[in-house]
């Protein structure tokens, strides 16, 4: 009987021995509140963003569809709505930047080590993102300013400076899906780990 009941004390203590060590070698897997309520607004904000802005390339065809129509008051009254809107999306940006933060700061109490690197990959990727839409922003506003002008004073020459524009706002476009993809790819894979 007193061997049995040593056999299971010793067991015991074996069996809590194990369990030490796996939980210092394997800590418990962790989302911090914080960067998960973060990343929830964060990604509503990413959405609000993306619609603002796809309505704003989708009025630069209807603006030029006025200019071919010499709807010179019409256009103006859409570049004025957009520079407004333009200003609003830079607003939403920088809430977007607030949010990022948070997830920023919660990312050392994310657990597994794994997920903690796909955090900070994402992160990174959607500060790229948001840094390339401000520039994106800035294009557009800027054309917007060029068509205003254009419609206003119609004997001013832009000098290219409408396609230009053009070009750059594809390009920070582009490099925004890129960074959208990244940021998604990482959190695809950080929400494998849980």
């Amino acid at each position: 009987m007193k061997r049995w009941v040593v056999g299971i004390i010793g067991a015991v203590i074996i069996g809590v021995g194990i369990y030490s060590v796996i939980s210092l070698v394997m800590p418990k897997a962790n989302i911090p509140a914080e960067f998960s309520e973060a990343r929830i607004n964060g990604a509503e904000l990413a959405r609000e963003i993306v619609a603002l802005s796809n309505e704003s390339l989708g009025n630069l065809e209807t603006i030029a569809a006025y200019d071919r129509a010499g709807k010179k008051s019409e256009a103006l009254i859409l570049i004025s709505q957009e520079v407004l809107k333009n200003r609003n999306i830079q607003q939403e940006a920088i809430k977007l930047s607030s949010q990022l933060e948070r997830m920023a700061r919660s990312i050392n109490d994310i657990n597994p080590t794994e997920a903690r690197v796909l955090a900070t990959e994402a992160v990174s990727s959607e500060v790229a993102l948001v840094s390339r839409l401000l520039s994106y922003n800035d294009y557009l506003l800027r054309l917007f300013e060029a068509l205003r002008n254009k419609f206003e004073n119609p004997s001013t020459y832009t000098n290219g400076k409408v396609e230009q524009l053009v070009v750059k706002i594809n390009e920070e476009a582009q490099a925004i899906n890129t960074f959208n993809q990244r940021f998604t790819a990482s959190l695809a894979q950080f929400d494998k780990l849980f």
